[in-house]
This record gives C-alpha cells, sequence and structure tokens, in this order.
C-alpha cells in the first residue's frame, strides 16, 4: 500500500474526524461528494401528519438533521432507525432509538418491524426524494412517507476524482450509497483498473455490481471505521 495513496469518500460526511483517521492509516483523505442535499421547509399540513403518527423512522442521519433542525419541541411519538451513523445523529439531538433492525439496511429493516408488536402501529417515514421504495411497500403498517430532502449530483468532484484516478497507481474509491453509485456513473464515471473499490452495505454493492464495478472491500459491519479496517488488512 503506498502511503499516500488517495481514500476517496464521495458521500457526505457528518464526522469530520473520520478523514483524519484516514490520514493515521497512511492514506491521503480526499472528501469528493458525488450528492447534496437540500432541506425541504416542513409545511404545517406536513407537520400535522407526522405528530399524528405512533413512530418517527429515519434511514439516514441526512433525514434525522433535516427534520430536527426544523422542529423545536420534543417528538411524542417513538423512534427507529437504520444504522449506527443514523442513530448517532439522533443521539446528538438528545433522543434515542426505540427501535433497531440487527444489520443496517432498510429491507433487513422491514423484515423484522413486520415481524415485531409495532407493526401494528402506525408509522411516519422522514425520507429524501431518492428513497427506494423499501419502507413504504413493505411494511405491513400504516405509513406516512413525508419527504424532507433533496438529493442534488456535484458533477463538479468528478472530474476530481477522474484526475486522481489519471494521476496515481493506485488510489481507493469509497460509495456509501446507491445513489452516489448512480450520480458517479451519470456523469461518466467508468470502472478503472487501478481502483480498490470498496462498498458500504449490501444494496450500495448490487449498484455497484449492476454498473459492472467491482467490489473489493465490503465490510459486513456497514460503518465507514469498518471499511477502513478492512481496507488496511486489503494487501496484507
Amino acid at each position: 500500500m503506498s502511503k499516500r495513496e488517495p481514500f476517496i469518500l464521495t458521500s457526505q460526511l457528518h464526522d469530520r474526524s473520520f478523514l483524519q483517521r484516514v490520514e493515521q492509516a497512511g492514506f491521503e483523505p480526499v472528501h469528493a461528494p458525488l450528492i447534496g442535499t437540500n432541506y425541504r421547509v416542513l409545511r404545517p399540513v406536513n407537520l400535522e401528519k407526522i405528530e399524528s403518527c405512533d413512530w418517527l423512522v429515519f434511514t439516514s442521519q441526512t433525514a434525522v438533521h433535516a427534520y430536527f433542525s426544523q422542529v423545536s419541541k420534543p417528538p411524542t411519538q417513538k423512534i427507529a432507525v437504520v444504522g449506527s451513523k443514523t442513530e448517532k445523529a439522533l443521539n446528538s439531538y438528545g433522543y434515542r432509538a426505540s427501535f433497531m433492525p440487527s444489520t443496517f439496511s432498510a429491507d433487513v429493516f422491514v423484515e423484522e418491524w413486520n415481524a415485531s408488536p409495532h407493526v401494528n402501529e402506525t408509522v411516519a417515514f422522514l425520507k429524501g426524494n431518492l428513497a427506494k421504495p423499501t419502507i413504504e411497500a413493505g411494511l405491513h403498517s400504516d405509513v406516512t412517507a413525508v419527504c424532507i430532502y433533496d438529493t442534488v449530483t456535484l458533477h463538479e468532484h468528478v472530474e476530481t476524482i477522474t484526475n486522481l484516478i489519471q494521476n496515481h497507481p493506485q488510489l481507493t474509491l469509497v460509495f456509501a450509497s446507491p445513489s452516489a453509485v448512480e450520480a458517479y456513473v451519470a456523469a461518466g464515471g467508468t470502472v478503472q483498473p487501478n481502483v480498490i473499490y470498496c462498498a458500504i452495505g449490501h444494496i450500495t454493492k448490487r449498484a455497484m455490481t449492476d454498473h459492472g464495478f467491482p467490489v473489493h472491500v465490503m465490510p459486513s459491519v456497514y460503518t465507514l471505521d469498518a471499511l477502513l479496517e478492512q481496507r488496511i488488512h486489503l494487501e496484507e
């Protein structure tokens, strides 16, 4: 492993300290997010729908921030989350999750939720505009879905990634969401032989393989820290 091999993160990064851990591992951290987000203003009619439900469901930390940055009073509902980063974002507002799936993915969430007593309770699903229909279509509960942020492609960072690929014998490229993969491909990103491709989550992996990308690293625990650890030991 080159001591200054670029380690490129293509997702938004709420915990900037991760870049320091990448550097401490001997890589050159590069943050080149392929997607950005714009929060939607929560209208009173949507707030009423949300507040009438028994549960709030978040599958991303962006959704947590988009919601709680606009809501001043504490929620009366129970809260369910998918993913440790989503849970950490929730905790930063002083709240705790009452339900989490055993694996950090929406499809496992659906399976375990439907097998729980909560299936008879109502759900407000706070999501982004590109969210897959997994939650809405899969839950046997009465689901009210409210889109609270929009995802936009940051095309300029694809050029940054392309230049790094052309100027380094090897680099690591990390995708943490299917939408980042789609944004990369839509902006002209292609498979390159000198890239170590990494995925967070099996749904992201599926998006990568659907577009012909190999997946060299995918940790069983769907976190960036677990991915970094596995990447460090890849060539041992």
